[in-house]
């Protein structure tokens, strides 16, 4: 199945993109080549850019601390597992201290690093961050391989805090699935939000034969789908006309 997912705020668009790029960074590492630690660098510029752009670390931390106080009135109700909430909370509050812990905004500690930030002011031209113009790059790749691994480990440290408690919000909202089967009708489908419910992520499921994808729109209150014909990829595609069906799945708290 072709799997498509588009966030409803802004907080979880960051947290997504976090993720992402983690993912990315801890993929390199698993195989510490010269060309995997160049790769997992050139992801750690982009952390740094997202991060020094957008303030993650309270993101993440208000959101945390909504939802640990969630757990905390939840706690005690009729139909809810109180052990299994008391061990998320004591994950959410595990979180929000490391985090708390961190004092500045994420990538705080990469502005004054001599070596990144050659390789920061090199990395809008292409192909710039190399051996040859970048003597010291070349000293960095040629240390050996344990090493290399110990420095990108330790500049991506306050990410990989921040990856863990994001981790543990999106373990959240991926637990409270709200799924139907629908139509667009002539390739588009719309529909409005409930206000009961908190939503946080809406996801598109397609047969992985389709050969069309979905164009998202979606607000606080409503959510627009059009389908896209994507058979001719050298071409800007065109809305189709037929009917389609597919999964609708959204996500909360």
């Amino acid at each position: 199945m072709a799997i498509y997912e588009q966030p409803l705020n802004e907080k979880i668009r960051l947290f997504i993109r976090l993720t992402y790029l983690m993912e990315r960074f801890n993929y390199h590492l698993e195989k510490p080549t010269p060309e995997n630690c160049q790769a997992a660098i050139m992801v750690l510029l982009e952390l740094y850019n997202l991060s020094s752009r957008l303030d993650v670390k309270n993101a993440a931390l208000h959101v945390l601390d909504f939802q640990t106080q969630a757990v905390r009135n939840a706690e005690g109700m009729e139909n809810v597992d109180s052990v299994r909430a008391t061990r998320m909370l004591e994950k959410l509050e595990e979180k929000s201290k490391r985090l708390y812990s961190f004092r500045g905004q994420l990538g705080q500690h990469l502005k004054i690093h001599n070596f990144l930030n050659i390789l920061k002011q090199r990395a809008s031209i292409a192909g710039s961050i190399n051996r040859m113009d970048i003597p010291l790059f070349n000293y960095w790749l040629s240390l050996p391989e344990k090493k290399k691994v110990e420095d990108l480990h330790d500049w991506v440290r306050p990410y990989g805090i921040a990856f863990e408690a994001i981790q543990l919000l999106m373990e959240l909202i991926y637990s409270g699935p709200d799924s139907k089967d629908v139509v667009a009708t002539g390739g588009f489908y719309q529909e409005t939000l409930s206000h009961t419910r908190d939503y946080q992520l809406l996801q598109i499921e397609l047969s992985d034969k389709s050969t069309y994808y979905p164009e998202i729109s979606a607000g606080k209150q409503r959510f627009s789908i059009r389908f896209v014909d994507s058979s001719v990829l050298e071409e800007k595609g065109k809305q189709i006309v037929k009917d389609v069906s597919f999964k609708l799945t959204l996500f909360s708290f």
